[in-house]
């Protein structure tokens, strides 16, 4: 009948939605859980194991305060799976369950944005994404930030929408849970305010207050955040790049920039380019497309600016908030191409992130488990002293907790001439050849080269883990 109600019809573009959202969100568990359950725990996750491993809740903001340089959030959720009877690795279940949840709902929200073809490709692009994958299945906070950041911009929608008591109270409850998360969550509050600031005066007011109570929590825990600064666990961050501002958003999603001579700094300038007109267009679409783009653009923006004035806080895995909404800023671009090229710019980018994802996975990550499995093979005991050639702070904190007793060490440059027997770990080309020839036993765990030798040799450029201590 003509003009009739058709629920089937109605029906079929949510039941594609619903495929789309669950199998991207498939995609991002299956490259997610091989790593959460087999990779060893590398020096930052060790730092989480032991915050999660704490007896008490004061022994968890102490040790916080004491080893980390983010808020205390995550770490409670964890130290509560693990009482609960997760084990320690397998609290990272955590990451890979937001970073599934992350991709599904990039799906389901970028579709109000963006055709669904496009969207499933922003969806994708945060599945297969270089720093989403690594820190979607590791004992760290940073993929739950970017859920809580998705969140944060569904909740700042929703009151712009309804400014209620109700839905004010969920925006100052998500503020508090992202920026007790991540201290970079910060940069998107701003990035909201910004958006609320376009509004009527009524949602404004209520927008900032609902914004400032929610950052009530992190002002509480101000004084810790500087004593965490103050330990300078930022060192590794050189002065402002103009080259690692050009290129954060393409570490975001690659390993690495492209070998090729031609699209070494040309691709990273050309995904910059697409996701601020991908921006551009967005803002013009619509109020929650502004809301996404300066949720894009803004973070980054204002982390680049804090760089440049001299604080060394700028790494790429801290703008990883900023990533899910830059994917959809690409999606924007995509689907204004002309009709006939969308679903081939699509499928050309769905195979570019499957590319970009195999070959970010070729370097195995380091087994520092069986590194300190051949070590207790090689005959090592509590207090014989290891010897490194390459990266002491890489090596350090896993040997602590996977050797035998989880001894703490104490590190000496240079290493000593030890009375004992030695034990050296050298990477390759470090010293490989030298280590070998004086090897009385060796082995080799993937690029690393595991040996014991004899007493009295001295080790120049080299770093040792000489006393061992309760």
């Amino acid at each position: 009948m003509s003009g009739s109600f058709d629920g089937a019809a109605m029906d079929k573009p949510r039941a594609l939605l619903a495929a789309s959202a669950g199998s991207v969100a498939l995609v991002a568990g299956l490259v997610r859980i091989p790593g959460a359950l087999h990779d060893a725990m590398w020096q930052d996750e060790v730092a989480s194991a032991r915050v999660i491993s704490e007896a008490g809740p004061l022994g968890v903001i102490r040790q916080v305060a004491r080893t980390e340089s983010t808020p205390p959030l995550w770490y409670a959720l964890g130290w509560i799976a693990h009482r609960a009877g997760a084990g320690v690795q397998d609290v990272r279940f955590l990451s890979v369950a937001a970073g599934m949840a992350l991709a599904a709902a990039i799906v389901v929200c970028a579709r109000r944005l963006v055709p669904l073809a496009a969207a499933t490709v922003a969806g994708l692009a945060v599945a297969l994404g270089y720093q989403f994958v690594f820190h979607g299945s590791e004992l760290r906070a940073y993929e739950f930030a970017a859920l809580l950041t998705l969140v944060l911009a569904v909740a700042a929608e929703r009151f712009a929408w309804d400014p209620t008591r109700g839905r004010a109270a969920q925006l100052a409850a998500v503020v508090s849970l992202g920026t007790l998360t991540h201290y970079f969550v910060v940069l998107s509050v701003v990035a909201v305010a910004a958006w609320l600031a376009t509004m009527p005066p009524a949602v404004r007011r209520r927008g900032a207050a609902a914004l400032a109570a929610g950052l009530g929590p992190l002002s509480v825990w101000a004084p810790v955040a500087l004593r965490q600064y103050a330990h300078h666990r930022f060192s590794f961050i050189g002065p402002f790049s103009v080259r690692g501002s050009l290129t954060t958003y393409w570490l975001l999603f690659a390993r690495a920039q492209p070998r090729a001579q031609a699209l070494h700094a040309a691709a990273p300038v050309a995904l910059l380019l697409a996701v601020l007109v991908g921006a551009a267009l967005l803002t013009r679409a619509s109020s929650s497309g502004r809301l996404w783009a300066l949720l894009a653009v803004m973070p980054v923006a204002l982390g680049l600016a804090v760089w440049l004035a001299g604080l060394r806080i700028y790494d790429v895995r801290n703008l990883i908030c900023a990533g899910p909404f830059a994917a959809v800023a690409v999606a924007a671009l995509v689907a204004r191409l002309p009709r006939r090229t969308v679903a081939v710019a699509c499928a050309a980018l769905c195979s570019l992130l499957v590319l970009g994802y195999t070959r970010s996975n070729r370097v195995q990550p380091v087994a520092y488990d069986r590194i300190a499995q051949a070590l207790v093979a090689e005959g090592w005991h509590a207090g014989d002293p290891i010897v490194v050639y390459g990266n002491p702070n890489a090596l350090w904190g896993p040997l602590e907790w996977y050797l035998p007793g989880r001894p703490r060490f104490l590190e000496q440059r240079p290493a000593p001439t030890s009375p004992a027997p030695s034990f050296v770990v050298a990477a390759r080309g470090a010293r490989w050849a030298r280590v070998t020839r004086v090897a009385v036993a060796r082995r080799t765990v993937r690029s690393l080269l595991i040996a014991r030798v004899h007493p009295g040799l001295h080790w120049p450029g080299a770093t040792a883990f000489t006393v061992s201590r309760p």
